[in-house]
């Protein structure tokens, strides 16, 4: 089997373009995060844990809703047991598949994290049989990486939400589909009302449960690392930037011509401008992270100016593609 591996952004948008590209579907990664509906805000509490405190800004069941947008039938085959789960991995590689998998990078080798980060996206190419290892494509690495069959086994289940797997693989026999400007147009609706219409939780809404929680954040022995965590999470961690949005604002330039509403309504400018909020945000955490007392007046005031910024894109766009 060839593998069809090109640097990527993000875990979830490069691993699906390249199993869409091996299927002779080609796009581009920040197409296919568009065509998903990448953008998200999650709002998490996990007490007890070296990161009680988690701010998503991915949105959830993003891989679903690619393969939805372009009505490609997907569904997530998951397991009871990690041998099952290997075991139809190494079926699905014997018969020429590769396998779209969700992992804990924690159990990655490569990665050499101390925290679980579970939901990270790679695809699977090849099964080396003599060495007992599987070869996977990874975001930005452009080689394939040869990884045990047992760290890979332990990556694939995680009971650490909001991102919880059981094996989780994807691995079609064929692929045939096509970018039409109603899915493009449907997706981008679909992402803007999603924000729009969170929980307290997710949304929008969430960043307001974000403020409200900031004495807690701050009450927290290990504060500083929280902080950090965020700013990780929004600018470091596979995004792309400025918590995905940069790619988003790429992935709304490119279907400009295919759909002239998006260049009408200048969605294109004011998902730039919620871009600069939200790296604006990273960067007063990465500070607050490096600080003695804890900011937070200077938080509260960036996350304020994300949703002031992320709210004047999201009414523009229900308003044009409704």
């Amino acid at each position: 089997m060839t593998h069809c591996h090109r640097p990527g952004r993000h875990c979830g948008s490069s691993a699906i373009r390249d199993l869409l590209e091996y299927h002779g579907l080609l796009m581009s990664e920040a197409c296919c995060f568009g065509l998903g509906a990448g953008l998200g805000i999650t709002y998490v509490e996990i007490p007890g844990t070296s990161t009680p405190f988690i701010v998503h800004v991915r949105s959830m069941g993003f891989e679903e809703k690619v393969f939805n947008t372009l009505e490609v039938p997907f569904c997530w085959t998951s397991y009871s047991d990690k041998p099952s789960a290997s075991a139809d991995l190494y079926q699905a590689l014997h018969e020429n598949r590769p396998a779209l998998l969700l992992t804990d990078i924690y159990h990655l080798p490569y990665f050499g994290s101390s925290t679980h980060f579970p939901g990270h996206a790679i695809v699977a190419w090849h099964l080396d049989e003599e060495r007992n290892e599987v070869l996977v494509s990874d975001t930005e690495r452009p080689d394939l990486i040869a990884v045990a069959a047992k760290n890979l086994a332990d990556a694939r289940f995680s009971t650490a939400p909001p991102f919880i797997h059981h094996g989780n693989m994807f691995a079609p026999h064929a692929i045939d589909s096509s970018v039409t400007p109603e899915r493009v147009r449907q997706a981008i609706f679909d992402n803007a009302y999603a924000l729009a219409n969170g929980n307290r939780f997710s949304g929008l809404a969430a960043l307001d449960t974000w403020v409200d929680a900031l004495p807690r954040w701050s009450a927290e022995e290990n504060w500083r690392w929280s902080l950090r965590f965020a700013y990780q999470v929004i600018e470091k961690r596979g995004t792309g930037g400025a918590g995905f949005r940069a790619m988003y604002a790429d992935f709304l330039e490119e279907v400009g011509e295919m759909l002239p509403a998006v260049i009408h309504a200048n969605l294109v400018e004011l998902m730039r401008s919620a871009a600069a909020s939200w790296s604006g945000l990273a960067e007063t955490l990465k500070q607050g992270s490096e600080s003695m007392v804890f900011p937070f007046v200077e938080i509260k005031s960036a996350i304020n100016h994300v949703k002031m910024r992320e709210s004047h894109y999201v009414k523009y766009a229900l308003d044009v593609l409704a």
